[in-house]
């Protein structure tokens, strides 16, 4: 059992650390551009229903899409936000999937889907992947 309780174990790729490290590595452009992403984003409230209603569906192409639209003006922020981090995921999940056991990954919607989303990088990988 975890210290909270728990008779689920976290053991995250992503730490909080180096969750956090991101956003305090930014340079001050991309900070301010992320913050307009993000409450541009917030504003529109269209999109956002859109969004919800896609991942709702299992739509991970209409979320890939919203979500590369958003960072249409700053495509580096979207690599380091998104594509850089399912690369340093992969091998963990991979071996996961390889280890024999069960386990639940939890990641943001926006690393599901597109040709650098987590469902795309585990097929080159050879791993059969199907919605439910």
């Amino acid at each position: 059992m975890s210290k909270c309780g728990s008779p689920f174990q976290r053991n995250g790729s992503d730490r909080i650390e180096k969750h956090n490290a991101f956003f305090v590595d930014l340079s001050d452009r991309e900070s301010e551009a992320l913050l307009l992403i993000l409450f541009i984003s917030a504003a529109h409230e269209g999109p956002g229903v859109n969004m919800i209603s896609a991942w709702r569906r299992g739509d991970s192409e209409t979320l890939h899409r919203a979500l590369r639209e958003s960072f249409q003006d700053f495509p580096s922020l979207a690599r380091r936000l998104i594509d850089v981090r399912n690369q340093n995921w992969l091998p963990k999940i991979d071996s996961y999937l390889r280890g024999g056991q069960t386990y639940f990954v939890v990641v943001g919607a926006g690393h599901i889907g597109g040709p650098t989303g987590l469902l795309a990088l585990l097929k080159t990988r050879g791993c059969k992947v199907e919605q439910l």
